[in-house]
């Protein structure tokens, strides 16, 4: 199905423990899936499931989707990358972002501002200790011998102008196919897409509160709101601010479920694949509903 091109898997899974990513990641890569992605929420660090891919797997891409930089300065952030580096050369990707206030300052208790700025002067100062560089007292005492990509996180115009500037790829998420060239233009990109296979009208509720839970986040609901949900958004926040949770996700459209999520049959999934390599899309991430395993062997390249 996917010859030729990239497609990935997000890891660890929402309901799989740390220690079956070994296992799993030599299985998708003798599926011929080409990357593995992890991500930094409240689970796992981002570093550590690559860490553990990267010794049962000899060619999938390794990145990082994304690595917060109000969490760690740039020593620590070269420190990762130069050990994944060393653990996968040629392979990883270190990329970064700035996350959202929820999770920097609510969930973290860290200070969140300028956000641009803030991943701006991190790439500059990783990618130059990576290089062997000195900054500030700061210099590796092991920098790698194949400098790994620098990716950003973009969604709003000025992230995307400074990652077209400074960096090596784009990291997106709830972005779907038809905004992604505006974000991207002709540079790599992936993004973390969400899967839900199964009978189509469980698979559009289970959907339409996934949407729900990121329209309440400032960041995310602008990127909706660019997309054409801007009138979806307000309702979802307005029937949460009322008390009503149970009759927000109702507000989600059919149309904002086809554009942000992967729904139903498989046949359907890789349509929706389909629509985002045409739109300019490097490589789309599958976040698998429920570590639907059979999905994964399903969609896999040249099934």
């Amino acid at each position: 199905m996917t010859t030729g091109r990239r497609l990935g898997v997000s890891i660890p899974g929402e309901r799989s423990p740390l220690s079956e990513v070994p296992a799993l990641a030599a299985r998708l890569e003798a599926l011929g899936y080409t990357d593995l992605w992890s991500y930094e929420i409240n689970h796992y660090d981002a570093f550590t499931p690559l860490a553990a891919a990267a010794a049962t797997t000899g060619r999938l891409r390794l990145g990082t989707a994304i690595a917060p930089v109000f969490f760690r300065p740039p020593g620590l952030l070269g420190m990762h990358a130069a050990a994944l580096a060393e653990l996968a050369p040629g392979r990883f990707v270190l990329g970064i972002g700035s996350s959202t206030p929820v999770v920097v300052e609510q969930w973290m208790g860290v200070p969140f501002g300028r956000p641009v700025s803030a991943v701006r002067e991190s790439v500059q100062s990783v990618r130059a200790l990576l290089r062997g560089e000195k900054v500030g007292g700061m210099r590796l005492a092991r920098p790698p011998a194949q400098p790994p990509a620098i990716w950003m996180a973009a969604l709003g115009a000025g992230m995307a102008a400074a990652a077209r500037e400074l960096a090596d790829g784009i990291c997106l998420f709830m972005v779907g196919p038809g905004l992604v060239r505006e974000i991207v233009g002709d540079m790599d990109s992936m993004c973390r897409v969400t899967v839900i296979p199964g009978e189509e009208d469980a698979a559009r509720a289970q959907a339409r509160r996934h949407i729900t839970t990121y329209a309440l986040v400032p960041f995310y609901a602008r990127v909706m709101a660019r997309q054409g949900f801007g009138e979806e958004v307000k309702a979802i926040q307005e029937r949460w601010a009322a008390g009503d949770r149970a009759g927000a996700p109702g507000q989600v459209s059919d149309a904002m479920v086809a554009e942000l999520t992967l729904t139903g049959s498989v046949d359907a999934i890789g349509a929706g694949l389909e629509r985002y390599w045409a739109g300019g899309l490097g490589c789309p991430v599958l976040a698998v509903a429920g570590d639907d395993q059979r999905a994964l062997e399903a969609l896999a390249p040249g099934r």
